[in-house]
């Protein structure tokens, strides 16, 4: 009876684990660097799990930046929203890992940059807007920003 409610002990505290790992989604890592051949996105966890963007992409400028929320997403994955220039844009963050044995390659062919092999997808979608000719400091945002990335310490 002891050795039954030990194991029935041991799986209730795993699975309130998987509970509290869906409802408080966090990074792997302190920052995830990632992108393609004509844009780069970096992804920074701050202290309070509050994540921060910089977004190199050529229909602005100058860097976007901004804060990032974490929403629930499935196992492996990770789903964040913000916003996206003058106009506050709504814009989604979605970063999945490669399944094992397949690859993410950017459009020139790498299959990986300075810290390894590309271990995830990314793809930023900003919601489409009309530039306020006024405000706006960019070209019109594409559909979405796809390419790869890794998790990293810095």
């Amino acid at each position: 009876m002891r050795i039954h409610s030990a194991a029935a002990a041991a799986l209730a505290l795993a699975l309130c684990a998987c509970a509290a790992h869906a409802q408080q989604p966090t990074f792997p890592a302190p920052a995830f660097r990632g992108g393609n051949v004509d844009w780069q996105v970096m992804l920074k966890t701050q202290q309070d799990l509050s994540v921060v963007y910089q977004l190199k992409v050529p229909q602005a400028d100058k860097p976007q930046r901004g804060g990032l929320g974490q929403r629930k997403a499935a196992y492996g994955e990770y789903l964040l929203v913000g916003e996206i220039g003058v106009e506050k844009t709504s814009m989604t963050v979605k970063i999945a890992q490669i399944p094992l044995g397949k690859t993410c390659k950017l459009d020139n062919g790498l299959m990986g940059d300075s810290y390894g092999r590309f271990t995830y997808s990314i793809e930023v979608v900003p919601q489409q807007a009309k530039p306020v000719s006024t405000k706006a400091d960019h070209k019109p945002w594409p559909a979405k920003w796809y390419g790869c990335g890794n998790f990293t310490l810095d």
